[in-house]
């Protein structure tokens, strides 16, 4: 995943900010991410808060995932038994192309 972000010439402090943008339209209010200080640690944290928002919150993390735009099809191919780690690669993957195409496009 990070060689994708490198590739794109997306940073992770551009990833970090859309996902902040992308939970808080979601209506998920959090602090979770605010000490983040690297993309491994990103990387680290989002599966927890995954699993977190699976567990107590599934209806903000349906909202989050049709706000990231993540296609039905990718969803249903995540495996059973690693569904945080599935997930954590899906929206990555879908946050990195929002963040290239927004500075390939916006001028």
């Amino acid at each position: 995943m990070i060689l994708a972000a490198d590739k794109h010439q997306v940073s992770w402090e551009e990833i970090l900010v859309q996902l902040k943008k992308d939970l808080i339209l979601s209506g998920i209010q959090t602090d979770f991410f605010d000490e983040i200080n690297s993309f491994k640690e990103l990387i680290e944290l989002l599966p927890v808060f995954i699993e977190e928002l699976l567990q107590y919150y599934p209806e903000l993390f349906s909202n989050l995932i049709y706000r990231i735009d993540i296609p039905e099809k990718q969803v249903e191919n995540i495996s059973p038994g690693n569904i945080q780690l599935g997930f954590t690669e899906l929206i990555i993957k879908r946050l990195i192309q929002k963040v290239y195409f927004r500075k390939k496009y916006s001028g």
